[in-house]
Order: structure tokens, then C-alpha cells, then sequence
């Protein structure tokens, strides 16, 4: 790497620094903005301490200067920032992440090298759909890197061949020239009608069709190509009619061991005014898919996560979309930009397959579109690793997402040196970035979850604060996690809370959860159209903001009313629940137990053959009741109620005590 040393002059201070070529993939870079270039002498010696390196000043801006922290070490900056100011209170430390900014100069070019792209690709791949030229989900010609980034994975040979995607919607058009041959029939099944064709019978049976097509339309010369192209695809049709819970379990579960993602553009009405999530029967059907499915690797469930940003809906009161067992999508237009009408994630308009032989459709999309290209992409990884858990897929989204629109003021710096943005999540899926990572990626160990509540605790008064509308006159409650309870966590993965709030008018309310990191995740946002007079009863939010995060210290709940002076409430408790991956030692621990005890049932080889059975029999029965109470009790521990009106229904959780479990079924 080549240095050059400077000597700044500044008036009479003099700051000697070592400029370094910039290193994105193996450091972050914030700048840190001092009153007085004097300062800086007194703040060099603190930023070794942190490992952080100074890198000089900033252009011709005398009050700024570049420092600069290895990745592996980018959690320490918020300790940094706060030693720094104890010295020196007027600094500032702020993250600078690379965008492109040359956009007015360069756009002519830019389509023009973009529309080469697309030539090429076409003619690399043999591709001759002629709504290929439409898809800009695939290849974006209008806006440099605004797509799915897929070509690279195609000219790899990676096309989902394997994969097998079920659409769960209002039928599929089996029939179509573009879908044919991706078909399958296995998998499919119609639980409107009962029969095992899923076929489009309403006038308006034609979105699990187009949903289809994004995934799996064939490379042929009829409309466009799927992402996942020789991936296949099954259709379960369950959108058409009235359906019963039972009805709609079996269509989660079905034919689980062979269809592996199931695509769900679906949920509650996102009209702003509900708080719905499966029940009973159906979460039962989630939880089996997550046990079972994939023989124990557990169903990948893709969920779009609505369309009700006009009624300021917020899929975060949709237990389907907040569930830990549910990979969350939203979408972005064709600028990469966040849509009115998106649930603080995002939609857009696709090109894609439609009912009807030859016929095609560029009239598809909202979050509906997104989910399905989603699913395309995971086809995509599990046709080169289809040995990735449910979990192993979450991590990597988490890790190869592209952070997008970064002039939104709400991307902030994690302590993991991700970004996060509540539109956004971690940003754009990339589906080259995915793959890529995918390849190498070694499994996560089974899941652990520790649980800390404030049962027993009298319920506290919500302060209308309307008056003086502050966060800081807001009710604020805290649980606390200690390093003993977190003993058997490796890693935070999701973040759940679960609570039970008494309100005159529910839509009134913002509910915040601050983690010891100071990490701010917005739970729920005020609702203009929901009136309701129930409340929360039992309601658990999630959040995939802490991932990665250091669960040790005190945890703040805040509930906000500044809406409406008149509508009063009360928090009545919560519970946060921490899910992550067990620690590596507790399960060497575990397994070397295991194997003493079984041993020590071997040892005595003198007892009579009808001594050793019944021993055989009495430690099995005690077995198999170990068993079933450790599943009762994980059953319960992770059962909320979770609709609004008290109806009792188990949600393991949701996406997202001092009791910590460990879940069997993420064990291979």
C-alpha cells in the first residue's frame, strides 16, 4: 500500500498524518469534526488506543478529518465517540459510507454502458424473451445497479435448477408456454376446490400466476424469464374463496420435504386499522413447517409486507410478516426508491408471465411483486447449498444486503458495522452477493433464547404528552440482561417484544425498544385510521436490528402518546425475548453428556436379560416424558396472544428469562 506523509500547518499547531489509499472491504470511514485543528493533537493518542487511524484532514474543510477503524473493530466507535467527548465535548464522529454521486454528468453513458450490459448478457446466455428488454428487475438500464444483480450468477451456470418454489395463492396457470416445463405437479395441490389441478378458475385468478413467472417463466421466446429459470415451481391455490384455518395449515405444510420456499404475497388487510397474525392451528403449521420441513433444515416462508403505506400501516402489526420464521420483503421502484404506499419497505412494477397461452402482463406489482423475486433468489442459493437452514438463509440476507438510498435519514451505523434503515431493512437483496457468500457459508448452531419480563410489576401510566411532544417525557421502562443469563449466546440474531397495553384509542401510539448500544428500534408507528379501543393484549413485535448486537445491559421500552389528549392508557407489561445461536461449548457440553449417559446404560453387562429390558422400558417412558414436557414447556414459553382482542394463539416469537432453551429442531 503506498503512503505519502504530509505535515498540515495549522496556524500554530502542526498535525503530521500518514494518508492511506481507501479500503472499504476491510475498514469504515467516518469523519470527525473538531471546533479547533488544536484539538486533534490531544485526540491522536485516543485513537490508537481504539484502534482507529487518523488519515488526515478533509479537503480543504480545516475543521474536518478522515479516522478510520478496521471492520472487526467498528463496535468500539461509539466508545471512542464518548471518550473523545468527555475531553473535548464539541466533536463530532460520523460514518461515511461510498455512494455513487456522479449521476447527471455520467447518465448518458451510464445507459449507455447499461443497454451493452443487456446486449451482452442476451447474447452470453442465448436469452431470446422479448420482455427481457422489460424486466429491469434483472437488469436495470435506467438506474446503475438498482436490480437484482442476477447475470453474473447465470453465466455461473446457477439457473435453480433443483429448487422447488410452491406459490401459495390463487392458482397457477400450469399451461402457460413460459411455465410448462417448470411445473410441478407433485407439489401442487387447489384447497379452494379440492382437487389436485391448481387452476386459475376466476376472472381474476392471475397474480400466483405472474408470481410464478417472476420466479421460474422459462428462457424461451414467450414474455420473460424468471429469476430462477430452471428452478420449479408448484402452485397452491388458496386465495380464490373462503378457506378454513385447517385448510390453510395444510397449504403451508404441503408436500414439505419437496417443496422447500413457499412464497406468500399475502396477509391482512393494510387498511392501518388491524393487528392480525396466525393462530392456533396455522402458527402450529408454521412452527412444523420450521421443525420439519426439508427433512429438519426447516421451510423457507417469504412474506410481502404489504402495501398499506397510504393508511400508515406498519407490517410490524402483521404476525405473519413479523415472525422469526419468516424472511420479511419489501421492494423498491425502478430508482431504488421508498413508495408511498410501502409499509416502511417498498414496492414495484415487474414484467412478467400472465394466464392465458402467450399472454403476458407488465401490470404486476406493489410488495406482491417482491416477495416472489425473493423466493427466486433463494432458489437460486439452495440449488448450490441445499444443505442451509432456515436460520443460515436469514443470516445471509442479513449479510450480503446492499444498503440503497443512503441520503434517508433513518440508515444508522450498527454496532455489527451494518447499516440499517426501517424502510430498507439491511438493504437491497443481490443476489451475485448472496451466492457468492452462500458457497462458503458454514452453518449457524441450534437456536437458544433467553427471556427477561416485567411480570409482577404494576402497570405504569402513558403520559399524554401533546403538550410537550419529547421523547424524553415519554414513558420509559427498562429490563435488564445480565452476562449470566446471556451465558449461552453466541450471537443476537432476532429481537422480540411482547406486550399488553391498555389504550382508549390504539392508533395513537409509538412504541420505541433502545438497546444497551443505544440502537433505537421503532416497534410500532401512530396509525391514523386505527381507532381501536382494545388495546394490545399480548401483542409481540419484532425487530432484526440487533443482529449481531451485544444483548448484555439495560434494555428501554417507550411508549409515546402525543396524539390526542383525550384517549389515555396504561402499560400493563412486556417481555423481550432474545433469540440467537447457542455458544459453541454448551453444545460440545451437551453432546459429551449425552454420550456419558447413554454409556453408563451400558456398563452393568451382568443383569439378566428381562432386568435390562424392563430398565430399557422404564428409562425410555422417563425419556420420552422428558421429552414431551421440554416440548410443552418451550410450547408455552413461546406462546402470545396475539390478537387484539385477547384470542390466545402461540407466536413462537415473532421477526423479531432469566430462561434459556434450546431449540432441538435446528439440529442437524
Amino acid at each position: 500500500m503506498l503512503k505519502y506523509t504530509l505535515v498540515f500547518l495549522f496556524f500554530s499547531s502542526q498535525v503530521i498524518c500518514t494518508l492511506y489509499k481507501r479500503d472499504f472491504t476491510s475498514r469504515n470511514y467516518y469523519t470527525l469534526r473538531t471546533s479547533s485543528p488544536k484539538d486533534i493533537d490531544h485526540i491522536q493518542p485516543i485513537l490508537s488506543d481504539f484502534n482507529a487511524r487518523f488519515e488526515g484532514q478533509v479537503g480543504e474543510l480545516t475543521s474536518y478529518y478522515w479516522i478510520s477503524v478496521p471492520k472487526e473493530s467498528d463496535h468500539l466507535i461509539s466508545h471512542l465517540n464518548t471518550l473523545v467527548k468527555r475531553s473535548i465535548p464539541d466533536v463530532d464522529i460520523r460514518p461515511q459510507v461510498p455512494s455513487k454521486r456522479v449521476v447527471k454528468r455520467a447518465l448518458s453513458l451510464d445507459k449507455q454502458e447499461m443497454h451493452l450490459r443487456l446486449q451482452e448478457t442476451k447474447n452470453a446466455l442465448h436469452i431470446a424473451d422479448p420482455g427481457f428488454d422489460k424486466q429491469w428487475h434483472l437488469i436495470n438500464t435506467l438506474e446503475l445497479g438498482r436490480d437484482l444483480n442476477v447475470s453474473g450468477v447465470w453465466k455461473q451456470g446457477i439457473t435453480g435448477k433443483g429448487s422447488v418454489v410452491a406459490i401459495l395463492d390463487d392458482g397457477l396457470d400450469f399451461e402457460h408456454e413460459d411455465l410448462q416445463n417448470n411445473y410441478y405437479a407433485e407439489g401442487s395441490y387447489d384447497f379452494n376446490d379440492h382437487v389436485l389441478e391448481p387452476r386459475p378458475r376466476l376472472n381474476d385468478d392471475v397474480h400466483g400466476t405472474r408470481c410464478a413467472g417472476e420466479i421460474a417463466a422459462a428462457k424461451n421466446d414467450v414474455c420473460g424469464i424468471g429469476v430462477a429459470y430452471d428452478a420449479k415451481v408448484a402452485g397452491i391455490r388458496i386465495l380464490s374463496g373462503d378457506i378454513t384455518e385447517a385448510d390453510e395449515a395444510a397449504a403451508l405444510n404441503y408436500k414439505y420435504q419437496e417443496n422447500q420456499i413457499y412464497s406468500c404475497s399475502w396477509g391482512p388487510p393494510d387498511l392501518g386499522e388491524v393487528v392480525e397474525g396466525p393462530q392456533g392451528i396455522i402458527l402450529d403449521a408454521i412452527k412444523n413447517g420450521i421443525e420439519h420441513g426439508r427433512h429438519g433444515k426447516g421451510s423457507i416462508f417469504v412474506f410481502a409486507s404489504g402495501n398499506g403505506g397510504y393508511h400508515d400501516d406498519n407490517c410490524n402489526f402483521d404476525g405473519y410478516t413479523n415472525s422469526i420464521y419468516t424472511v420479511t420483503v419489501g421492494a423498491i421502484d425502478i430508482l431504488g426508491n421508498h413508495p408511498p404506499y410501502a409499509e416502511k419497505c417498498a414496492a414495484q412494477f415487474l414484467y412478467t408471465t400472465d394466464i392465458h397461452s402467450g399472454q403476458c402482463s407488465d401490470n404486476h406489482g406493489g410488495t406482491s411483486a417482491a416477495a416472489p423475486l425473493a423466493a427466486g433468489v433463494f432458489a437460486l442459493v439452495l440449488s448450490i447449498r441445499p444443505d442451509l437452514s432456515w436460520r443460515d438463509l436469514q443470516h445471509l440476507c442479513v449479510q450480503s444486503a446492499v444498503p440503497i438510498s443512503l441520503q434517508d435519514e433513518d440508515w444508522q451505523t450498527l454496532p455489527s458495522g451494518r447499516m440499517f434503515n426501517h424502510k430498507y431493512g439491511y438493504g437491497m437483496l443481490d443476489a451475485y452477493r448472496i451466492v457468492e457468500l452462500a458457497k462458503s457459508f458454514q452453518s449457524v448452531g441450534p437456536q437458544v433464547h433467553l427471556e427477561v419480563s416485567s411480570a409482577n410489576r404494576e402497570a405504569l401510566h402513558i403520559p399524554d404528552i401533546t403538550a410537550k411532544p419529547s421523547r424524553e417525557n415519554a414513558l420509559r421502562t427498562t429490563l435488564q440482561v445480565t452476562r449470566e443469563m446471556a451465558a449461552s449466546l453466541s450471537r443476537t440474531e432476532h429481537v422480540t417484544v411482547t406486550v399488553t397495553i391498555e389504550h382508549d384509542r390504539r392508533g395513537d401510539l409509538e412504541i420505541l425498544l433502545v438497546s444497551p448500544n443505544n440502537i433505537t428500534s421503532q416497534l410500532a408507528t401512530p396509525r391514523k385510521y386505527d381507532y381501536s379501543k382494545d388495546g394490545l393484549v399480548n401483542w409481540t413485535f419484532m425487530s432484526v436490528k440487533h443482529w449481531d448486537e451485544d444483548p448484555v445491559g439495560i434494555w428501554s421500552l417507550l411508549v409515546i402518546d402525543e396524539r390526542n389528549p383525550e384517549s389515555r392508557g396504561r402499560l400493563v407489561q412486556w417481555k423481550l425475548t432474545i433469540w440467537g445461536e447457542s455458544k459453541k461449548e454448551q453444545r460440545i457440553a451437551t453432546q459429551s453428556f449425552l454420550m456419558q449417559t447413554f454409556e453408563s446404560m451400558r456398563v452393568d453387562k451382568q443383569r439378566t436379560l428381562v432386568h435390562s429390558v424392563i430398565l430399557a422400558s422404564v428409562a425410555l417412558v422417563i425419556a420420552g416424558s422428558a421429552i414431551f414436557i421440554k416440548k410443552y414447556k418451550l410450547y408455552h414459553r413461546k406462546s402470545y396472544s396475539q390478537s387484539s382482542n385477547g384470542d390466545v394463539f402461540e407466536l413462537d416469537n415473532l421477526l423479531e428469562c432469566p430462561v434459556v432453551s434450546e431449540d432441538e429442531y435446528d439440529e442437524e
